[in-house]
Parts: C-alpha cells; sequence; structure tokens
C-alpha cells in the first residue's frame, strides 16, 4: 500500500431515545433520540502495526468482516474509553468503515451504512452512527435507521458552552436497553424528543432532559442521591444527565474551573469533551 489512508469520527452520548426494532433489515432497526456529538474524535489508520485478530472493539472487526477485508494492518486511537457512554463502537465503526470502504471504492454513505450495520449484529448501539453522521452539537434522531434510510438534523450549540463527563461505570448496551424497557423509560422518553424535534432549541432540550434524569431517578441510579445532589448544586450548570455508566454535566465556560473543582469531590474520572464542529473525514496521506 502506497498510501496511508485515516478516517476519524467524533463521539456521540445519547441524553434521551426510544429503540425502534424494524422490519426491513438491519438499516431500518435504529432509535429516534436526541443527544450530544462531541470531541476528541476516534481514528483509524491504514496500514497500522495490528491487525483486525489484535482489535478489542467488535463493530471494528465487524465492519472488516462485512466488506471481506481480513488481512488489514490498523492502527487505532480510542481517546474516550469503550463500554460507557461515549458511543466508542459506533465512532470507531464509523471511522473503520470510511478506510476500509475507501479500499473497496464505497461512497461516504454507504461506508455509513456499513457502520450502522456492525453496530446493530453486535448490539453495541441502535442510533449513535445516524447523529453522528450529522456531525455538529446537538443532534436529533427524526426517523430511526441507518443514515439515509433514517433521518437527522443537528445544531451547533450556543457559545459560552463546556462539556464535562464523569466516568461512573462501564455497563453493555443490552443491559441499558432492558433497563430502558422495564421502567417504560423509552415510552416516557418519547413525547420529550417530539418536543425537541420540534423546536431545535438547545434550551428546551437542556429543560427536557434533566427533567426526565431527576424525574426517573437516572442520576440517582448512576451516584445515589448524595450525589444527584451534589450534581445538582454544580456551578454554571446548564444540564446533566446519565447515560449508561457516563454522567454528562454542560456548563457555562467562564465557571468551568468551579465547575470542575466542584465535579472533582465525586471522585470519578473526568473528561472535558468539546462539541463537534463536523462530521466524520477521511483523508489519504
Amino acid at each position: 500500500m502506497r498510501h496511508k489512508i485515516c478516517s476519524t469520527s467524533p463521539h456521540h452520548i445519547t441524553a434521551l431515545f426510544k429503540p425502534h426494532t424494524g422490519k426491513g433489515g438491519l438499516s431500518e432497526i435504529g432509535s429516534t433520540g436526541v443527544g450530544l456529538v462531541v470531541e476528541p474524535r476516534a481514528r483509524v489508520c491504514i496500514p497500522g502495526e495490528g491487525g483486525l485478530d489484535d482489535v478489542t472493539i467488535s463493530t471494528v472487526r465487524r465492519v472488516g468482516e462485512l466488506l471481506g477485508l481480513y488481512d488489514l494492518r490498523l492502527e487505532i486511537n480510542t481517546p474516550l474509553p469503550p463500554g460507557v457512554g461515549f458511543a466508542v463502537s459506533a465512532s470507531t465503526a464509523i471511522a473503520s468503515a470510511l478506510t476500509m470502504g475507501f479500499l473497496r471504492g464505497l461512497t461516504y454513505t454507504k461506508s455509513l451504512k456499513v457502520a450502522h450495520e456492525a453496530e446493530i449484529i453486535e448490539s453495541t448501539g441502535l442510533g449513535d452512527v445516524l447523529a453522528i453522521s450529522c456531525g455538529v452539537g446537538l443532534a436529533v434522531r427524526i426517523k430511526p435507521g441507518a443514515p439515509s434510510v433514517g433521518l437527522v438534523d443537528c445544531k451547533q450549540l450556543p457559545p459560552g458552552l463546556s462539556i464535562l463527563a464523569l466516568m461512573v461505570k462501564q455497563e453493555h448496551t443490552r443491559d441499558l436497553l432492558r433497563y430502558y424497557v422495564e421502567m417504560g423509560l423509552h415510552e416516557k422518553a418519547e413525547p420529550l424528543i417530539e418536543r425537541v424535534i420540534e423546536s431545535m432549541d438547545f434550551n428546551v432540550f437542556s429543560e427536557l432532559v434533566l427533567k426526565f434524569n431527576v424525574d426517573n431517578g437516572v442520576l440517582r441510579g448512576l451516584v445515589g442521591e448524595s450525589g444527584e445532589e451534589h450534581l445538582l448544586k454544580t456551578p454554571g450548570l446548564v444540564t446533566v444527565y446519565g447515560k449508561k455508566g457516563v454522567v454528562v454535566a454542560v456548563v457555562e465556560s467562564d465557571r468551568l474551573g468551579d465547575s470542575l473543582g466542584h465535579l472533582q469531590k465525586l471522585g470519578y474520572k473526568i473528561y472535558y469533551l468539546e462539541p463537534s464542529r463536523g462530521g466524520p473525514e477521511l483523508w489519504v496521506a
């Protein structure tokens, strides 16, 4: 191989979602929902120093299998931990699908479709690929499915906001889906998702997500009652929500230092994130 082919993808942290099983194949399975598309980015390059057999993220291996590419040497960079709620499986699936798809002569959209199908097969996500495909800030999944089948819209976040993510625990997506169904959270989320779709307003998103998390004990389930009280007292807090094993706090940037100091008292590892400013990218060097 004469050139190095690399792709990058932002991550996505769902705030509200409703699963949809679909009836026409993998591309129609997905979810409606709302969340934030964030950076830093995952990166996959070919050639690298490791092969598919060495990859611990199942969606990357699945993308290689779907495209019939088994002997590639890969370079994979994942700045955020998998299995927590950052959609690392989707981000790396997208980056690997764009990179491998380039070798197969696939279009951008067809490569993203492969990434979505890998996520569905591996039971690692439903709508993250669709959300990330939109690329920026607040992502609203209007119709479920893979890119080109589903429908998504997104909007840059207002200026002056920072995102802090607390890593609480690891959890498999299957367990999250089971919990959502058992607690009826998917049904409770649906009208709130519709309101965000109608408004495409970050303030509406912030208010509804915070209320959903407090009313349904999502934050308490992650950090306990005293932890929830501590979160809600964060200086400069705009909104806060939990997804799988991560708690996301959006704060005013001019209060970032105070916010960080306050949240560090909970004892969890904290990641500083930025709203994504663009979608997945591929380049050849």
